[in-house]
């Protein structure tokens, strides 16, 4: 059994106290054995992967704002371009992030119990992903023209078709980065997410900005995942050691693939759902009660004029609502990082048995996870409308959705470290019926709500309210599930404390007096940094707290 330690020795997530691993030493930046403690491992790899992760959200940034300007600039209505692009990219991300994810937490589960010998373990991910990967990027590939007609994009087949072979590489890709993930290689790890969001931002705008439009981004995304693969398959494959292959890893990715494709139609589901009714909304307004579920085989017995106008107008919308969407999850896209770091710690905790350190773990990941989120959506829920006043004109109703969407994904952010912490600790069965009850709370509220908008403001605000209320049940479930395992995953008073700061600051944005672009965005600045200010003034964030981050960086020796 571990040795015990008080909770002052072994304070979590991002401590001093040593906690040697009962298992392999872990791996270091460099690829060597050690004995670091885990808070440094922990520690400066969220940093390293949080930096990653910040040029990831910068990249994303870039594409969110940057498509808009473009497509404006080589067409009269950039909108309905941006809302086909927003449609096209979330129904690829729904199979793509069960690559990403379901994949890569697999092999850092199998690598980080075993990190000297992984070849066995990477062999038998890859022919899987051959298999798995071939089957989804082809089918999506071939099956193209009838997903684009659903879609009522038929103009976009080549685009559906980039998709497909982005599929396939994702399924490779991530073997390997999975790999230094489970070898805590968080260093190597960083710099191929930096350069996949280079690649990607640049390739994207690029092929955009010369003119081939929704196709051009998907072409440019196409070929940054293939580059990407091919370099990582190079770099990760000659430092890897020989070893067995695990039968349960099997069982293990499909659980979790299939658990992430559930955790992706919960996250996606909403513009996979709107947009049929927005369609049915508009062809009312062109004379036709049509109802969401026939709207886009109307549509294409209409006259060419009638067609293209509701498809502009459907699309148009789904630009101001994904453009909200991609706003709001931006706060999400922090806690990529400590996912990809925690997950590691905690399967290696639970493989050696240790549950205290892994109790620690799961606390102060979720303390830190609540502070992280919270500074960020604060400004959102409190100042709605000032991302979109950097934007072209027409995107400005997307801060109604927005106002709703920010705390659904406050609560998005942590669910996913919940469901995180329970696949890790080998509970992804759990997590799987926490993922599939929320869908079929989603659905529920999607189908009953969202057709009763009479106005295209309506739509915009129940799509919200409906993702905040599923968002909000399946978190409070995963939460449940979390505590029966390991105790309370969230202290009291954090949990008290995050609430309340962001509550005074939400009222206070309320009296604020409309403002223009640059103020908008200083007082954004300010509303998060006032977040922060207020735990520090209340007791949640103090001397112990900015001790522990002085040993992470190395300015403080244990």
């Amino acid at each position: 059994m571990a040795e015990e330690r008080t909770e002052e020795e072994a304070a979590g997530l991002l401590t001093d106290g040593d906690t040697p691993s009962e298992t392999a030493p872990p791996i270091n930046d460099e690829g060597e054995t050690g004995s670091k403690n885990d808070a440094a491992v922990a520690g400066r790899g969220f940093l390293v992967i949080t930096g990653a992760k910040v040029w990831f959200m910068v990249g994303g940034t870039a594409i969110t704002f940057g498509l808009p300007f473009i497509f404006e600039q080589f067409s009269d209505n950039g909108r309905a371009l941006y809302g086909q692009y927003y449609d096209l990219n979330n129904i690829l991300s729904i199979l793509s992030m069960v690559m990403v994810t379901g994949v890569m937490q697999t092999v850092a589960k199998f690598v980080a119990e075993r990190p000297d010998s992984p070849g066995g373990i990477v062999r038998q991910a890859r022919t899987m992903m051959l298999i798995v990967g071939g089957l989804i990027g082809g089918g999506f590939f071939f099956a193209s023209p009838w997903i684009a007609q659903s879609r009522n994009n038929p103009d976009l087949v080549n685009g559906y078709r980039a998709a497909g072979l982005i599929l396939f590489c994702y399924g490779i890709y991530t073997v390997y980065i999975g790999t230094l993930n489970g070898q805590k290689r968080f260093r190597q790890q960083a710099m191929f997410d930096i350069g996949f969001t280079t690649l990607k931002v640049s390739l994207v705008l690029g092929m955009a900005a010369i003119g081939l439009g929704v196709l051009g981004a998907f072409y440019g995304f196409a070929m940054a995942a293939v580059i990407i693969m091919l370099i990582a398959i190079i770099y990760v494959s000659r430092s890897i050691e020989d070893g067995d292959s695990q039968p349960a890893l099997y069982r293990f990715a499909g659980q979790v693939m299939l658990y992430t494709l559930v955790f992706n139609l919960i996250f996606k589901l909403d513009g996979v759902l709107l947009k049929p009714t927005i369609i049915a909304l508009f062809a009312k307004g062109a004379g036709w009660a049509a109802e969401s579920g026939d709207a886009v085989v109307w549509l294409s017995q209409q006259a060419e004029s009638v067609r293209i106008a509701v498809s502009q107008k459907a699309d148009a919308l789904m630009a101001n609502y994904g453009m909200a969407v991609n706003v709001s999850r931006l706060p999400w896209q922090a806690t990529i990082a400590i996912t990809f770091v925690i997950f590691p710690m905690v399967s290696e905790s639970t493989f050696s048995q240790d549950r205290e350190r892994t109790q620690l773990y799961i606390r102060q990941t979720m303390r830190y996870s609540m502070i992280l989120v919270g500074a960020a959506v604060v400004v959102l829920i409190a100042l709605p409308e000032a991302m979109f006043r950097i934007l072209p004109s027409g995107y400005e109703s997307g801060a109604i959705a927005l106002f709703w969407l920010a705390p659904a994904y406050f609560s998005f952010s942590l669910f996913n470290i919940v469901n995180t912490l329970l696949m890790s600790s080998g509970r992804a069965g759990i997590a799987l019926t926490v993922g599939l009850v929320t869908v079929v709370i989603a659905i529920l509220l999607y189908w009953q709500v969202l057709p009763r908008a009479e106005t295209a403001d309506d739509l915009l605000r129940f799509a919200g309210i409906s993702t905040c209320a599923a968002f909000t049940s399946g978190l409070l479930l995963g939460l449940l599930s979390l505590w029966r395992a390991f105790g309370p995953p969230i202290p009291f008073m954090t949990f008290a404390r995050v609430i309340s700061v962001m509550g005074i600051l939400v009222l206070g944005g309320t009296f604020l007096p409309e403002m223009g672009r640059v103020a908008s965005l200083v007082v954004a600045v300010v509303v998060g940094l006032t977040f922060l200010v207020g735990l520090l003034v209340t007791g949640e964030f103090g001397a112990e707290d900015r001790e522990r981050f002085m040993r992470i960086i190395g300015w403080k020796k244990s």
